[in-house]
Formats: structure tokens, sequence, C-alpha cells
């Protein structure tokens, strides 16, 4: 599992869950899945859909995909408001 890739996924789980929150958060867990390596050099797109969002917990998951559309990563995390 390569570290960028868990950055570029983690940071964009966490974006989407204090946009929906309109507050900040804090990680209370994530689960990454490791699909392919991402090459050296190339971008990655992280796209987020929050499953669910309570009054103080936020569920997502997302998916990380290179510059050729194939799967590098999933994950979900959940944040505390």
């Amino acid at each position: 599992m390569d570290s960028d890739q868990i950055a570029l996924i983690l940071d964009a789980v966490s974006a989407e869950a204090r946009r929906i929150a309109e507050k900040p958060v804090m990680l209370v867990s994530a689960t990454f899945d490791a699909i392919a390596p991402m090459n050296e050099g190339e971008a990655a797109t992280a796209s987020v859909n929050i499953t669910r969002a309570t009054r103080t917990i936020v569920f997502s998951t997302a998916q990380l995909r290179g510059d050729d559309g194939r799967l590098l990563m999933t994950a979900s995390a959940v944040h505390r408001i």
C-alpha cells in the first residue's frame, strides 16, 4: 500500500466530511483496500460518497483512480463532528 495513495484518499474523505458537517471533524476510523499501485509521477483522482451523516457522525466511502481510470484504492471512513 502506497503512503501517497493513503494520504490522497484520506485527505479527500476528511475534506468532504468537513464540508457536509460544516464544522471541524475528527477521524474515528478508516479502512483502506489497495487494488493497484500508483505509477511514479501519476496523478490520481479521489471521489467521495457520504453514505450517512447524523448529528455527530459522518460515514463515507471513497475510490482513488489513476490517470487511465483504473481503480487504485477504496476506502471507508467515519468522522466525528
